[in-house]
């Protein structure tokens, strides 16, 4: 609760500074444990909710959150949180009458405003993804995506129609400047139909600004690096095989990695690290799992340095992984690098807040910069979360 609340007053305050004002109050936000409970308090089925990866809501005057241990590998649950207050605001500056694209275009756009700028939207696969479909007029109509993202029919088409209505936002702010999202908004508000208020808010005729907007869509510069695929979520008890080095394209790199394996289980770390070195160099470079065993394999055996360069180089790709997170932050323990490490376990408690060396991690680094305070409540989160009692 504490990241969750520290998230959300940070994006209230980042809204109030970019649209003039938000909704006065408090907003109620309830964090269920699973699809079943999300399912049972919203108008979704278990199977919409699934099939789109929806894993939260805001309707009925107030915000719902699935806990990010209904995942298997959870998910970026703060930003989810702000993307929904973002919805909740929204809907009161608009009375509601903001079209379905507009509402989650400005959320997808603003739902990183609590940490920054704003504008944190395309993955380098959902950028391509999308280049793709606008060239080939695949994209996902506005009609098709009313009356919710959550009845589209698979992952992959929210993700697509999410990334064209946070496109049609990053439009607006480049047409319009900073301000531009807010006048469209005070717009609706007033009772004017969102293709009016966006043609009076960026000062030219609504055709002129779609077509702006698919012409960016299809010629938009790709981020570098990153994830060339798409990572779905999957909820807990879901059935799927698992192919563990899958990540790695080359045979041969993946034999080098089984190698390094059999070494890892008995303990001989130098080979270990010389067969995970092998298939990095095979072709296993952008694999997390590899990244992870192959830093581990490092420390094990006294190579700080070069654990933290693999991890870097894994990061870039890979920037949601909460286990590449938590071995950076041991690294930087290590060099008693207080302020990174406590940056490192802050990231991967983004993804997953139920691992006890995360909590553990912050509390020396706390310890470190001299906050007693947190120190003692993360010192309290990991015996709870290991088991025991604070």
């Amino acid at each position: 609760m504490p990241y969750l609340l520290e998230a959300l007053e940070a994006q209230r305050a980042a809204l109030l500074s970019d649209f003039g004002e938000v909704p006065s109050g408090k907003v109620v936000v309830e964090v269920v444990e699973d699809v079943r409970q999300l399912a049972r308090l919203s108008t979704l089925t278990e199977q919409e909710i699934k099939r789109t990866g929806t894993i939260a809501i805001c309707k009925f005057n107030k915000m719902m959150l699935t806990s990010p241990k209904a995942m298997l590998h959870g998910y970026d649950w703060l930003d989810t949180a702000a993307h929904e207050y973002v919805h909740f605001v929204v809907t009161r500056l608009t009375g509601n009458e903001a079209p379905i694209w507009l509402h989650e275009g400005v959320a997808r756009w603003y739902e990183s405003r609590w940490r920054g700028p704003g504008g944190d939207i395309l993955s380098p696969w959902s950028a391509a993804m999308l280049r793709e479909a606008a060239r080939a007029g695949k994209l996902v109509t506005f009609a098709e995506m009313h009356p919710s993202m959550a009845k589209l029919p698979s992952q992959e088409a929210a993700a697509l129609a999410f990334a064209e209505v946070a496109v049609a936002v990053e439009t607006m702010h480049a047409r319009g400047g900073p301000g531009a999202v807010r006048r469209v908004l005070e717009g609706v508000g007033r009772g004017d139909g969102a293709e009016q208020a966006v043609a009076q808010a960026l000062g030219v005729p609504f055709p002129v600004f779609e077509r702006e907007w698919r012409r960016r869509m299809a010629e938009r510069p790709l981020p570098a690096g990153g994830e060339q695929h798409m990572r779905k979520l999957q909820f807990q008890g879901e059935a799927g095989a698992f192919a563990e080095w899958a990540e790695i394209p080359d045979e041969k790199g993946r034999g080098y990695a089984r190698l390094g394996e059999i070494f890892r289980a008995r303990g001989r770390w130098e080979p270990a690290r010389q067969e995970y070195a092998r298939a990095a160099r095979a072709g296993g470079a952008r694999s997390a799992t590899l990244a992870g065993r192959y830093a581990q394999a490092a420390l094990m055996t006294g190579r700080a340095a070069e654990a933290e360069q693999v991890l870097a180089e894994a990061l870039r790709a890979h920037p949601e992984a909460a286990t590449l997170h938590v071995q950076m932050g041991r690294v930087r323990l290590g060099k008693q690098d207080w302020a990174g490490a406590r940056e490192s376990f802050l990231l991967a408690n983004r993804t997953d807040p139920f691992d006890p060396e995360i909590h553990a991690g912050l509390a020396r680094a706390a310890d470190g910069l001299g906050d007693a305070k947190v120190a003692s409540r993360e010192k309290g989160f990991a015996a709870i979360l290991g088991g025991a009692h604070p």
